[in-house]
């Protein structure tokens, strides 16, 4: 992590809390994080040199309209561009994300499965993992078809391997150790 994405991303995070307006910051942030990265040309038309400053600020106005985004984060936005900074736009988010999820005790989680978790098992695990770590749980699921079943579930840098893969690696172990 950057220096310079510390500190933008300290900067966004304080007016943030000073404004009050942290959970609106942090959804749209990420709205906009994933619009640069699924829209590549968008990106590169931020990055590009010949492109002014003035018209980076007039795309950015008609891809986001006059007030779809909040106007603390619109004003951060050109700043970047301002100071020619666009290119950690994506690394200051992941920092600012970094310094919410402790203000908000909130934890983002990953579990892994073979298919898809459906709604209710979904709410279970997130229900339980919140008990056991006692924050709020952001779960995101992926899918990997290798674990064949069960799942795998990180949360920070703890592992909970609940997967038969690992199940069936564990009983390889304890035949290869038998002696016959």
């Amino acid at each position: 992590m950057s220096l310079v994405a510390k500190r933008y991303a300290q900067a966004l995070f304080d007016t943030a809390v000073d404004k009050n307006v942290v959970d609106e910051v942090f959804d749209e942030f990420s709205t906009v994080i994933d619009l640069f990265k699924s829209e590549e040309k968008l990106m590169n038309l931020m990055l590009t040199p010949s492109i002014n400053t003035s018209e980076k600020k007039e795309i950015l106005n008609r891809v986001y309209g006059e007030e779809s985004i909040n106007l603390y984060l619109k004003n951060f936005l050109n700043i970047l561009l301002d100071k020619n900074r666009f290119e950690y736009v994506e690394e200051i988010n992941e920092t600012f994300r970094q310094l919410v999820f402790p203000y908000k005790n909130t934890v983002e989680a990953v579990v892994k499965t073979a298919v898809p978790l459906d709604e209710t098992l979904r709410a279970a695990l997130e229900k339980n993992l919140e008990k056991r770590f006692d924050k709020k749980v952001l779960l995101k699921n992926q899918i990997d078809e290798s674990i064949i079943g069960g799942a795998v579930v990180y949360v920070g840098d703890q592992i909970i391997d609940g997967s038969i893969k690992n199940q069936l690696n564990q009983m390889k172990t304890q035949m290869n150790s038998l002696r016959l």
